[in-house]
């Protein structure tokens, strides 16, 4: 699947953020690239960061702890996978990481805690 190279542009939340990571168990046959919800993962950290009121209705720094999880695990998975010179021959959307890293993130995020 031809992906685009555009951000996604859905709100940071908690909903979407396992949509996402639903959407990563897909691999090939996603909307998105396991780049463009890894890209959506720092960026859900980097605003959290930025502003300590983000409306998710869980603990907040579960859900960001879990998106900063995905980060470093696509990191960890380039750096362990392929060698500089091979990441030179292709372009980041087309690195698909294994189905279960997404299963994983999406057990721990429907295992979260919701605030009453």
């Amino acid at each position: 699947m031809a992906w685009s190279d555009k951000p996604i542009e859905k709100p940071y939340s908690l909903v979407n953020l396992a949509d996402l990571l639903s959407q990563g168990l897909l691999g090939s046959m996603s909307r998105f690239s396991h780049f463009q919800i890894v890209e959506w993962c720092s960026h859900f950290v980097e605003k959290y960061d930025l502003t300590a009121d983000i409306d998710i209705p869980i603990t907040p720094s579960n859900a960001i702890a879990l998106a900063d999880d995905v980060v470093v695990q696509w990191e960890l998975f380039l750096a362990t996978q392929y060698t500089l010179d091979d990441l030179n021959k292709f372009v980041l959307s087309d690195v698909v990481m294994p189905k279960a890293h997404f299963e994983q993130w999406l057990n721990q995020v429907l295992a979260l805690p919701t605030q009453h």
